[in-house]
């Protein structure tokens, strides 16, 4: 057995909602929570959409790489970190099988022509090629 590199990659277009911290009732009261998970069900629909039949990575080290793009400059009117955040929840048991697994992540975010978020899960595993 070899080892290969492993990579499952989508891009989304669109906008989503970074994460928001929320209490158990919160999440069911809050305007900005329900703004939140709603934009989680969809981001999380495009990406199973788009990786129907693959299995999630994970229960190895992972490597994620994220860029998101903005139609024009990007506003800066939340934090990157929350932006990741918002877009690992989404891709857990989908790209990957937990958050807990990567290793390395690597996040941008830029002006563009249109709104759209690219994210590539890689790793390295014991299957042939």
């Amino acid at each position: 057995m070899t080892d290969t590199l492993c990579c499952l990659s989508v891009e989304i277009p669109g906008d989503f909602v970074p994460y928001v911290r929320m209490t158990r009732r919160g999440k069911h009261t809050q305007p900005r929570a329900q703004r939140y998970l709603s934009s989680q069900a969809s981001l999380a629909w495009e990406m199973r959409s788009r990786l129907m039949g693959v299995e999630p990575l994970g229960r190895e080290p992972l490597h994620v790489y994220i860029t998101i793009l903005t139609d024009g400059p990007p506003p800066h009117t939340c934090d990157l970190d929350n932006q990741v955040k918002a877009i690992l929840d989404a891709a857990k048991g989908i790209m990957l099988e937990d958050d807990c697994w990567v290793d390395r992540l690597v996040a941008e975010r830029r002006g563009g022509d249109r709104d759209v978020i690219r994210v590539t899960v890689c790793s390295r595993d014991g299957r042939t090629s």
